[in-house]
C-alpha cells in the first residue's frame, strides 16, 4: 500500500452504478478549488465512452476536469477510455486493452505531485473488475487512499451501503464517510430515517445528503459548488 500521508486524496466509490459518483465528486472538486485548494482529479478507467471522429471521449473524466479546473491532460485524468458499456475489466478484455494498475498508480503520483489533493473516481462499486485479475478494491489499496462511499438516498440504500462499508473494512480500506444522493424526484419516506440508521450500524460518519438535481442544474457549475458547500461536510476533505 502506498503512503497516503505522502499522496493526499480520496477515492470515490458507489454502492452501485448510477448513484451519482461523478456528480458528487465534481461538485466537491469545484467547491474545494473555489476554497483555494489545488485539486487534481482522476477517473482512471471509464467504459461506455462515446466516439468522436474516431477518438473515445470519457465524459465523466471530462466533467471532473472541468469542475476542478485542473490543467492536466485528459489522457492523464483518464488513462484508460473504453467503448463498451461494461465493467472496465470486462470491456478492456473484449477490446483487447491491457490495463496496468501500476501505470494508473504512476499517473496518480504524477498528478498528486502538483496538487494539494486528488479526487479519484472509480467505476461502479468496490467489486467491479478492473483487469482480468483485479477488482476496484485492489486499485484503491494500491493507491492507499481513504474511501468516500456515494449511495442512493432512498429505499434499499441501507443494505447496499452497509454491505459496501463492511466489505471495504474487511479489505483493509479506510472509509472516511458516506454521502447519500437523491437520484429520483419522487418522494421516499425512507430518506428521513436512512441517514441515522446507516451511521448507527456502519459506525461511519455521514458526510452529507444531496437533494435531487435535475438535468439543467447539473450543467451549472456555480450551483453544484454551492450545493456541495451546503449539503456536504467538506471539512474532512481539506
Amino acid at each position: 500500500m502506498r503512503d497516503s500521508s505522502a499522496l493526499r486524496g480520496f477515492f470515490f466509490t458507489g454502492t452501485d452504478t448510477g448513484v451519482g459518483k461523478t456528480l458528487i465528486a465534481g461538485a466537491i472538486a469545484k467547491a474545494l478549488a473555489e476554497a483555494g485548494k489545488r485539486v487534481g482529479v482522476m477517473k482512471p478507467l471509464e467504459s461506455g465512452c462515446r466516439q468522436d471522429h474516431g477518438q473515445l471521449i470519457p465524459l465523466d473524466a471530462l466533467f471532473l476536469k472541468k469542475m476542478s479546473g485542473a490543467a492536466d491532460d485528459l489522457s492523464l485524468v483518464c488513462p484508460y477510455a473504453l467503448a463498451l458499456p461494461l465493467a472496465p475489466g470486462i470491456a478492456a478484455e473484449k477490446e483487447q486493452v491491457a490495463i496496468s494498475l501500476e501505470t494508473i498508480a504512476t499517473v496518480f503520483a504524477r498528478i498528486a505531485a502538483r496538487h494539494d489533493l486528488v479526487l479519484v473516481e472509480g467505476a461502479g462499486g468496490l467489486m467491479a473488475p478492473v483487469t482480468p485479475e483485479h477488482l476496484t478494491v485492489d486499485l484503491i489499496r494500491l493507491l492507499g487512499l481513504p474511501l468516500i462511499i456515494v449511495a442512493r438516498a432512498g429505499l434499499g440504500t441501507i443494505n447496499h451501503t452497509l454491505l459496501t462499508v463492511k466489505q471495504a473494512q474487511q479489505e483493509g480500506l479506510a472509509v472516511r464517510g458516506v454521502i447519500l444522493n437523491k437520484t429520483s424526484p419522487e418522494p421516499d419516506e425512507s430518506e428521513e430515517t436512512n441517514p441515522g440508521v446507516i451511521e448507527k450500524f456502519s459506525g461511519v460518519r455521514l458526510l452529507g445528503v444531496v437533494p435531487y438535481i435535475d438535468n439543467a442544474a447539473r450543467q451549472d457549475q456555480a450551483f453544484l459548488s454551492c450545493l456541495a458547500r451546503s449539503s456536504i461536510d467538506l471539512s474532512l476533505l481539506r
